[in-house]
């Protein structure tokens, strides 16, 4: 009975995916550049004939599961770490990654193959890694973004000396600089072209990469705008301060580097304790995931094990 209810729940998982895969990669009449989840402005006329700039964000290419996918709660947040990570696959393909696991194992639960318990770990073991791989992802490219944003100010406050406007200088940042801060610039210099303001386009950046240092460069931008003053000089000091945070950054790391390790060390140790147990004696093991109250010790042990690894991470990151 149970491994029929396995073959069917496969069958029906696969499909599940791959009939929406299918539709997806179906011609909708929409253009195929919207998939890269780009925010594109339109002007709409409202009372007066006067024009308001407003942001259309597409979570789709497709209508209804992009109006599906409007109404899920916290969907602006999966699609702020899928920018943060610079993923290009678009949210639906992203998120039908892990919907269609979770379907399946839903469907195990429902016909009876798998308790709920276990059920219930593994989907959160499953969408806590699509949170953890974007949030890997963010951190590797916000790390990136800080080492070239101090040569990419560096170049702007040139520019600025040279009678260049600031949106020029950043224009020069987008083509010259590769990615993470190429491509962003570039993004910031393409919504003020299309009629977004600027300091709105550089807030945007900031929700995309949370840097003290482009934090102080877009106050000091807003700032100038607003009062004037000389903003070469204000950039070359946030320039040499981001380089010291970063040298700092680099510095902390590399210490801060045997307690990470130990905490790796610590964490998968029961883990490979478990599976060597389980290739040498399994009956021995299994007791443990068949018998209630074993099944309850590995729940509890789960659980110490995901705090431990939260207050170690805590222990050993420390914020510049």
């Amino acid at each position: 009975m149970t491994i029929a209810t396995l073959i069917v729940g496969l069958a029906l998982s696969f499909g599940l995916v791959a009939g929406a895969g299918l539709y997806l990669w179906l011609p909708s009449g929409t253009d195929p550049a919207l998939s890269t989840q780009r925010d594109f402005p339109r002007t709409e006329y409202g009372m007066g004939g006067a024009p308001n700039i407003t942001r259309m964000r597409r979570f789709s290419t497709i209508p209804w599961i992009d109006r599906t996918l409007s109404w899920w709660p916290g969907i602006d947040r999966w699609e702020r770490w899928r920018q943060q990570a610079g993923i290009s696959l678009s949210l639906d393909w992203l998120l039908l990654s892990a919907i269609g696991p979770t379907s399946f194992i839903l469907l195990l639960m429902a016909v009876g193959g798998l308790d709920p318990v276990s059920g219930g770990i593994v989907v959160a073991l499953l969408w806590g890694s699509v949170r953890g791989v974007l949030a890997t992802r963010a951190t590797r490219r916000l790390r990136d973004f800080q080492r070239q944003l101090a040569e990419a100010l560096d170049m702007m406050g040139r520019s600025l000396r040279a009678g260049h406007s600031l949106l020029a200088g950043m224009k020069m940042v987008s083509d010259e600089f590769p990615a993470p801060v190429g491509p962003e610039f570039g993004r910031v210099v393409e919504e003020a072209t299309f009629g977004v303001p600027l300091g709105d386009a550089l807030s945007h950046l900031t929700d995309r990469f949370d840097s003290a240092a482009l934090r102080f460069f877009v106050t000091s931008v807003m700032i100038q705008r607003e009062s004037g003053g000389n903003l070469a000089e204000v950039i070359t000091s946030i320039t040499q301060m981001a380089r010291k945070r970063f040298e700092l950054a680099s510095r902390v790391r590399a210490v801060s580097a045997e307690g990470r390790l130990s905490a790796m060390v610590l964490f998968a140790l029961p883990l490979a304790l478990a599976g060597i147990l389980y290739m040498i004696n399994t009956e021995y093991i299994t007791i443990l995931f068949q018998d209630p109250l074993g099944q309850t010790m590995v729940t509890v042990a789960g659980m110490l094990m995901i705090c431990g690894a939260a207050i170690t991470k805590r222990m050993v990151t420390v914020r510049i």
